[in-house]
């Protein structure tokens, strides 16, 4: 069996700028499963999430050029979780939404607010530097915990196995993490 590497994230990118269709096989064969991974971790369902980054794919296409990402995994990342949770959003605009899946709104209730209006946006830039701020202070391990949780919005369970830990000191530490950004947000004088 022969081995092919896998393009660098330069080169995926030069391909999208020259409009080579094999940008997208190469972005499919280096990130697909990883992508994938991010969409289920929101949907659930395996169809949902293929289909989920098919749109990725799509979504990074029309992107390239003028978008030039520094971190390409990242930025399709972020494609994949809006498009995920639009999708979510959709097929469950009517259904109660399961506690699992309101990670990002309930775990942080009082911490963060919720939404903002258009006038609210210079105080989302300055709440944005805090919190950027605050992940800086973070242990590789809390940051790894951090991101997954409310990034990747993986369930508490998921993280714990992954670490090799139990449920509880992953509950402990998330909830250490937010009395810390509480307390990062009233030093620098954010209203909660």
């Amino acid at each position: 069996m022969q081995f092919q590497r896998c393009l660098t994230d330069e080169e995926i990118v030069a391909l999208y700028f020259a409009r080579e269709e094999t940008a997208i096989s190469e972005t499919s064969r280096k990130y697909g499963s990883y992508l994938l991974t991010v969409a289920k971790n929101i949907l659930i369902n395996n169809e949902d999430s293929e289909e989920c980054v098919n749109d990725t794919y799509h979504k990074a296409w029309n992107a390239m050029p003028p978008a030039q990402p520094r971190v390409l995994r990242a930025f399709l990342a972020k494609i994949t979780r809006r498009t995920a949770f639009d999708r979510y959003d959709a097929t469950n605009r009517l259904k109660r939404v399961p506690p699992e899946r309101m990670v990002s709104l309930s775990d942080f209730e009082g911490v963060i607010p919720d939404s903002f209006s258009p006038e609210e946006e210079v105080e989302a830039r300055e709440l944005g530097r805090i919190i950027s701020a605050y992940l800086e202070t973070l242990s590789d391990r809390q940051l790894y915990i951090f991101l997954l949780r409310f990034f990747y919005v993986m369930p508490v369970a998921n993280i714990a196995k992954k670490l090799g830990c139990s449920q509880s000191t992953v509950h402990k530490e998330i909830a250490a993490m937010k009395q810390q950004l509480r307390q990062k947000l009233r030093q620098e004088e954010y209203e909660l």
